[in-house]
């Protein structure tokens, strides 16, 4: 037992809702290994958790029988200060607890033995290392003057290898500085790309980051970076927070990408993160878009960030023809999308195909007495597949369609609306001679089957390639000369205010990414619509009529929104909870909208309805969430509340 005087006293925050920390004695043997930021093992209740040293405290300042740590993670370094600094921003700015914070920063639980060769544990100059640029990169290239200063950069680019090009100096630059470059993507299928083109001018090993790493890869990635033995690391969202000591400069790619919005708790924004880490650390922030977010161009128009624009450099233009459905005779192709794609065969030209939706039909209707099957777990009508199935996407349900109407017992029940599936086989109807190939999550539903997909595509074994969100990619889209959008207003009409800039944002991302000369058919019932305006015109425009409906509407980026939605089994108890949230909050000089349903007002048997609260200063939404809303969330049986700073989706 160790005498009292050489025990010392901790404060550590655990990866709980709690925004507290809990106070532990330190036995005398490893007082010494104790230090704030440092990683320990703790009891808490029955349990054995890992938590963050956050304070150091007098024995006097404790109550209570306290009880010890139970392990020092010696092979887990302290988080430094800038991350500590930046914990407590996520935790303040996104409504989390500092635990959580922290945790999501270094989200390792285990170590490892990890074999290091000697050559690895030499520190060189990372800046040696870069081989000579090539002529496409430029001389003088314009990005890499930036770098003298601080701030937030702005590049926006519809060309796509100039865009690369330009990673390439910025990292470069940074480099030689002895500074060290974190470059994130914003899904895991960009990364094989980016680092083949940076090693073919980098001799430095690359860190890679991402969600698909075990445990074991993670913490070894990790390792290497804390070491000083990688000084360029590449990854998803999480990159963000690679453990580097001299850190330079956060390349963002696509920032406008809606995977950078993390969906559990901490729900932070990559951007904002990355945004955050480098005003504590001093360095730049460089973010590429080809069509910005609404939120970054608001604040580049304000000054908050510096835009730079660069020109297409391929000197050929992709040509955009709106089709106005409602002339056409045909329900899926146009006159003029029949006749390009009978062009682009006889040209041994492949043509893609986009609907965002799987499946034969969207529903199964009974035309007798109108029912329709819906999931037993979602407020939502069941899918119906080829294989005779009616299936549920969001909880993944499956019953067999049936032949009679379960209801009315009528025989007249047919599938309504279009899906993948059948625009697969009215294709095959259509281009009879054709090879036509599907690419959606029902076929393609891993890594091989996809690069087996893209394969054909490049040996020109698919004519015709019929697909979903899944195929618009860079490698799949680079091959293509003629895409037809089936209807665009699907996607327009989701309930979401962001809905118009998902979809230009995804079809100015097509249009880039598509073979220079090559074609973009758009189908829609509503061609004068500003978004699908915009693309075929001056994309300005879109963002100046967007910007003008937000502000008259008060929504983001005008105002702040903070989302809470309650889920629960009890359809009763979610409604008395989203009752009592709105009599706590109406003596409030705050602006709020609801509580309502949510649109998908039941997903995977839990009842939804959400709340958002509204103003300008994000600090007044706080305390009111504080002094309100969370007494009132922690003392909620079977109803589970989940607060959203700055969504992306309302759903």
């Amino acid at each position: 037992m160790t005498s009292e005087g050489k025990v010392k006293y901790i404060k550590v925050v655990l990866n709980l809702p709690l925004n507290q920390s809990f106070a532990y004695k330190v036995p005398a043997e490893v007082s010494s290994r104790v230090k704030i930021g440092g990683k320990v093992l703790v009891p808490f209740k029955r349990k054995i958790l890992s938590g963050f040293v956050v304070d150091k405290i007098e024995r006097e300042q404790s109550r209570g029988n306290l009880k010890e740590i139970i392990k020092v993670m010696k092979d887990f370094p302290p988080l430094s200060n800038s991350f500590i600094e930046l914990g407590k921003w996520i935790s303040d700015y996104y409504c989390c607890s500092l635990g959580q914070a922290l945790h999501s920063i270094f989200p390792i639980q285990e170590t490892f033995r990890i074999q290091r060769s000697k050559e690895s544990e030499r520190k060189t100059s990372a800046g040696q290392k870069f081989g000579k640029l090539s002529s496409r990169v430029g001389k003088n290239n314009e990005s890499v003057s930036f770098l003298k200063e601080k701030g937030v950069f702005l590049f926006k680019t519809e060309d796509n290898e100039k865009r690369k090009s330009l990673y390439l100096p910025l990292i470069k630059k940074t480099l030689e500085r002895e500074k060290q470059v974190i470059l994130i993507v914003p899904e895991i299928s960009y990364l094989p790309i980016l680092e083949e083109l940076i090693h073919s001018y980098y001799e430095g090993e690359i860190a890679i980051l991402h969600s698909r790493l075990s445990s074991k890869q993670r913490y070894e990635e990790w390792r290497k970076i804390s070491r000083g033995e990688v000084w360029l690391a590449i990854g998803t969202r999480s990159a963000v927070f690679a453990p580097f000591s001299r850190l330079g400069l956060i390349i963002v790619e696509e920032e406008e990408n809606s995977a950078y919005k993390q969906i559990e708790v901490p729900r932070y924004h990559l951007r904002d993160v990355a945004i955050k880490r480098a005003e504590v650390e001093d360095f730049p922030v460089v973010l590429f878009t080809a069509s910005p977010s609404l939120e970054s161009w608001h604040r580049a128009k304000r000054g908050i960030y510096k835009f730079v624009e660069f020109s297409r450099n391929d000197g050929k233009s992709r040509q955009v023809r709106v089709i106005d459905m409602r002339k056409e005779k045909d329900r899926i192709f146009s006159l003029t999308l029949e006749e390009e794609i009978e062009k682009n065969l006889e040209e041994d030209n492949p043509v893609l195909l986009f609907f965002n939706r799987r499946g034969f039909a969207n529903f199964l209707l009974c035309h007798e007495c109108g029912k329709v099957p819906r999931c037993p777990n979602c407020d939502i009508s069941l899918t119906l597949h080829l294989n005779g199935k009616l299936t549920c996407h969001y909880c993944g349900y499956e019953e067999k369609a049936p032949r009679v109407c379960p209801s009315c017992k009528g025989s007249y029940v047919r599938g309504v609306g279009l899906g993948t599936e059948q625009l697969e086989i009215e294709v095959k109807k259509k281009f009879p001679k054709a090879c036509i190939r599907r690419g959606d999550l029902d076929i393609i539903n891993s890594s091989l089957l996809y690069k087996k997909l893209k394969s054909d595509l490049i040996e020109k074994k698919i004519d015709i390639l019929v697909g979903t969100q899944l195929i618009i990619r860079e490698e799949i889209l680079s091959y293509v000369s003629l895409v037809g959008i089936i209807l665009a207003d699907g996607l327009l009409n989701l309930p979401d205010f962001r809905a118009g800039e998902y979809l230009f944002q995804l079809l100015t991302k097509i249009k880039r990414l598509m073979k220079p000369q090559g074609r973009l058919i758009i189908q829609t019932y509503n061609p004068t619509h500003y978004t699908i305006e915009a693309l075929a015109g001056k994309e300005e425009n879109f963002y100046e009529r967007e910007a003008q409906i937000r502000k008259d509407l008060e929504y983001p980026p005008y105002l702040h929104w903070v989302r809470i939605l309650l889920e629960g089994k009890i359809k009763t108890k979610v409604e008395e909870t989203a009752e009592a949230l709105r009599e706590k909050i109406e003596g409030e000089e705050i602006e709020f909208l609801g509580p309502a349903p949510c649109p998908f007002a039941k997903i995977k048997g839990k009842y939804r309805y959400h709340l958002v609260l509204k103003d300008k200063n994000l600090s007044s939404i706080r305390q009111i969430l504080e002094k309100k809303l969370n007494p009132l969330f922690s003392g909620i049986q079977g109803v589970r509340g989940i607060v959203d700073v700055d969504p992306l989706r309302t759903m």
